[in-house]
């Protein structure tokens, strides 16, 4: 019986030995070497930026909340961008805030405005979905049970697993007729043990059994997700190489969360991919692709992350992230062969574009109507046996 990853504290913003290849990393950079992705000068950013096949989005709701923004006038913002797949987030905590009372006002006018526009839409269903703080709980149910897993998948508890299927039971046959519905996400990165969600994780074999279960309860052009990441800065935890091949045979489709400048802890200090990381993402996309599975980059950094913020506002440029960095991200990440894009941070693009900060909007529209990207080199690559 496979097993579920052993514990990953930091998978995205890893402690401990990664201080010393950063500080390697850094090094280098000085010396003149290359170990980020490659910098494209801006003399050539335009003729060079490339786009892939599908290229979207996240939108939350629930970041519109932090942010103080109008989510209904955002979202309506948004998909004026010619984005061509938006990722839609099902909150239990908002679903079914009273017990067996379920409210799907904000998701169907979300799915409505998606099918208005002929934006398709892969919906995140389950107990953890994007943003913080990733498990969503309903007030009722942590107010019932321990939701903080003690080092055993929340699943563990029958009660929480219990909940956990009836929601995602009336969620799915809920909003299954959507037009707009291409894919079904199950769970968020559910084998990775993150920092940000509390170290709190699923079982494969409930995962295993929710795949199972949607895919049994959606329409059957209906495809299945799920999502995990590349450790920075040099892909060396193995974990991430497990969840991957838990995943391969349970979905149509393997999202992969690819962040490329992170804050070390709460320092100052950087993590930026090293070689090894983009040698992992092509072979990933060269095993999805081989396995007749979609390759996927669900989340791409379009918004910073830095030390000790929860979304940093202040200015439109940090050095974890800036319009010129995602267009290169985009471009790199395209001509690997990934079909498709969902950029991460479209509320704050909004944010900024609000208080007459528009580089961010002026690049995302840039972004899709740049020329695809010539993934040539890539299929070859997935078309070569192994």
């Amino acid at each position: 019986m496979p097993r579920y990853p052993t514990e990953k504290t930091f998978s995205r913003r890893r402690l401990g030995q990664l201080a010393t290849l950063q500080f390697t990393a850094g090094l280098a950079a000085m010396a003149g070497g290359s170990l980020a992705f490659p910098l494209l000068s801006r003399a050539y950013q335009d003729r060079l930026m490339k786009r892939p096949p599908i290229l979207g989005t996240t939108f939350s709701q629930l970041q519109c909340y932090y942010m103080q923004l109008d989510w209904q006038a955002t979202f309506k913002a948004v998909v004026t961008l010619g984005l061509d797949r938006i990722r839609l987030c099902a909150y239990w905590h908002e679903i079914e805030a009273t017990e067996n009372d379920f409210n799907f006002s904000q998701i169907d006018w979300l799915l409505e405005e998606c099918d208005r526009r002929g934006i398709q839409v892969a919906l995140a269903v389950g107990m953890k979905v994007p943003r913080w703080p990733e498990f969503h709980f309903p007030d009722w149910l942590r107010d019932r049970y321990d939701t903080q897993g003690n080092h055993l998948p929340l699943d563990a508890n029958p009660a929480i697993a219990a909940h956990g299927l009836n929601f995602l039971q009336r969620v799915v046959e809920h909003v299954r007729p959507a037009p707009a519905i291409t894919h079904w996400q199950i769970e968020n990165e559910p084998f990775t043990h993150l920092a940000i969600a509390g170290g709190r994780f699923l079982s494969y074999q409930f995962v295993r059994r929710e795949v199972e279960l949607v895919r049994s309860w959606a329409r059957p052009e209906q495809k299945m997700l799920l999502t995990g990441s590349i450790t920075l800065p040099a892909a060396q935890d193995q974990a991430d190489q497990t969840a991957l091949k838990l995943s391969m045979p349970l979905v149509d489709a393997f999202g992969l969360n690819v962040y490329t400048k992170v804050p070390l802890a709460n320092t100052f200090f950087y993590l930026e991919p090293l070689p090894p990381f983009w040698r992992t993402l092509r072979q990933w996309q060269t095993n999805l692709v081989t396995h007749g599975k979609e390759a996927w980059v669900a989340e791409a950094q379009a918004e910073p992350w830095e030390p000790n913020q929860l979304v940093a506002m202040g200015k439109p440029d940090y050095p974890s992230a800036n319009p010129r960095r995602t267009a290169e991200l985009v471009t790199t990440l395209a001509e690997a062969g990934y079909s498709t894009i969902l950029l991460w941070g479209c509320e704050y693009w909004y944010w900024h574009h609000q208080h007459g900060r528009h580089q961010w909007w002026r690049a995302i529209q840039q972004l899709t109507q740049a020329p695809l990207a010539d993934t040539t080199q890539a299929s070859a690559l997935a078309r070569k046996p192994s």
